[in-house]
């Protein structure tokens, strides 16, 4: 499933830089094409936001099945907190110990690469972090009218050290949003990574980023598979 042709060095020398790449072409192209279609067609994701206080997950179910008026005040409480860069709202599907066998497989097959074996000792390698013990993770799908406010990923107390993007929708177009956008730590934005299709985006949890708002004329869903490598 990697990708045999990846340089470990040149892409280690990279990352060196400055604690961050992408890497075009992770995985082999026809393991690629069906996590995409398994990710378009064959998961049901939760709604995943940030309300109240707290974090809420809620099925498509529990959300079309709110009133009216309660759907407006809760979309005016997330614009609002949004509009302070506070805040997320996406749709996720998180791989965890009782849900992984309800996955279909190539997700099975492609999680259980990230979070250890091969792919594991490759993120060592080229980042040098030689403490990383595994990976958490969860399929992400940013729909319209989605985002994930600016912030840092960096909590000691749960040892992440390495975040990781891989994204598998075709042909996104940047006008679209759902940008990785990275700021440096006074809040000025940097540069900004286009959800480019089997392209795995990783970096060190102290920078700061945020995925912009994805436009209502978007075509398409950015589907991903995103987590943390831990030590």
């Amino acid at each position: 499933m990697l990708n045999p042709e990846l340089d470990p060095l040149a892409l280690g020398r990279e990352f060196d830089c400055d604690q961050r790449l992408r890497i075009n072409n992770l995985l082999e192209e026809p393991f690629a094409r069906e996590v995409h279609n398994q990710l378009q067609s064959q998961l049901l994701f939760d709604n995943i936001l940030f309300s109240q206080n707290r974090n809420i997950v809620l099925s498509d179910q529990e959300l079309q099945g709110m009133a009216a008026a309660q759907r407006e005040q809760l979309q005016g409480e997330l614009l609002s907190l949004a509009n302070r860069g506070i805040g997320f709202f996406y749709s996720g599907y998180r791989m965890e110990s009782e849900r992984i066998t309800s996955a279909p497989a190539a997700l099975q097959d492609l999680f259980e690469l990230v979070r250890g074996g091969a792919m594991l000792d490759f993120v060592k390698e080229i980042s040098g972090y030689s403490d990383l013990t595994g990976a958490d993770g969860q399929f992400t799908r940013f729909s319209r009218g989605q985002y994930l406010t600016r912030h840092s990923d960096f909590v000691p107390e749960e040892r992440r050290r390495l975040a990781y993007v891989v994204n598998f929708t075709p042909n996104w177009h940047p006008d679209w949003g759902g940008l990785l956008q990275f700021y440096h730590d006074n809040g000025i934005p940097r540069d900004a990574w286009e959800p480019r299709f089997n392209c795995l985006s990783l970096f060190d949890v102290r920078h700061v980023h945020a995925v912009t708002f994805v436009a209502p004329f978007a075509g398409a869903a950015r589907y991903a598979l995103t987590g943390w490598f831990h030590n």
